[in-house]
């Protein structure tokens, strides 16, 4: 859906019920440096626009994109919400030799199974072809399957028989089933792996250094209009948030940001 007095513009929406939001216009990614001292100052490193329809999944590559065009290194540790958190972005990461560190979505729940006998329960190794349920038992076949447009990779873990005496089959097992199958995504392991970290101590205090990022959009909301498109077209808008970022004001407070903003405005028209 689009508006008609932008065609750029276009209607997204985020969350349910009473968090539910939806806007029309465009979103944007904001990433900046983690202060590792008390007396030293993060600083905006890229601000990516892009289209409301866009997934937040997209942006994380975008952003790495962006700053490699400013010339900026690959970060060694990148922090991010769950959003940009999945078992491929975790595994390409390592493999390129830097870590995305964010917490991972919980998998999706099935009415009338209970918590403790979730995806996350069960010890699945897709290396070894095999999964094990919270009792214990393994199991007894595994399918690769592929999707043929997409070439989407998944694998699907079946139990058969052993579920049928099984004391735990009513939290187990959905009451359409004869027996329990599990579906995960090629890089599970990575996922699986990134959901037991995410539950340590030492996991949430890592974390810790992310929530800087939450005051700067705050301010670039709140204090320099970030939500409000003031411009038509994608490039326009694109530009503002740059200038805004820009014109965010400094740590030392040394500038105020009408004075940052109009000595940006100058100097690009000039």
């Amino acid at each position: 859906m689009q508006n008609p007095h932008d065609p750029d513009a276009q209607w997204s929406a985020k969350g349910q019920g009473k968090q539910k939001k939806d806007w029309v216009g465009y979103k944007v990614q904001v990433a900046e440096t983690v202060a590792c001292q008390e007396d030293q100052s993060s600083f905006i490193s890229s601000v990516v626009t892009q289209r409301a329809t866009e997934s937040d999944d997209a942006g994380l590559p975008a952003t790495l994109q962006k700053q490699e065009g400013l010339g900026l290194e690959r970060p060694i540790e990148l922090y991010a919400d769950g959003a940009y958190i999945c078992g491929r972005s975790i595994h390409e990461a390592k493999e390129d030799g830097w870590q995305l560190v964010g917490p991972a979505q919980p998998s999706a729940s099935r009415a009338g199974l209970e918590k403790a006998y979730r995806i996350e329960a069960f010890d699945i190794s897709i290396t070894e072809r095999k999964a094990v349920c919270p009792d214990g038992v393994t199991s007894t076949n595994c399918s690769k399957l592929t999707e043929e447009k997409s070439g989407k990779v998944t694998y699907r873990f079946e139990f058969g028989n052993q579920c049928h005496n099984c004391l735990h089959k009513a939290a187990c097992v959905p009451s359409t089933q004869a027996h329990r199958s599990i579906l995960v995504g090629a890089y599970h392991e990575a996922l699986q792996q990134r959901r037991r970290e995410q539950q340590s101590e030492e996991f949430r205090l890592q974390m810790h250094q992310r929530n800087a990022i939450e005051g700067t959009i705050s301010e670039l909301v709140r204090s320099h209009g970030l939500r409000r498109a003031r411009y038509k077209g994608f490039a326009k808008a694109d530009l503002q948030n740059q200038l805004i970022a820009a014109a965010a004001i400094s740590k030392d407070g040394s500038e105020s940001s009408s004075e940052a903003l109009l000595r940006v405005k100058k100097k690009i028209s000039g």
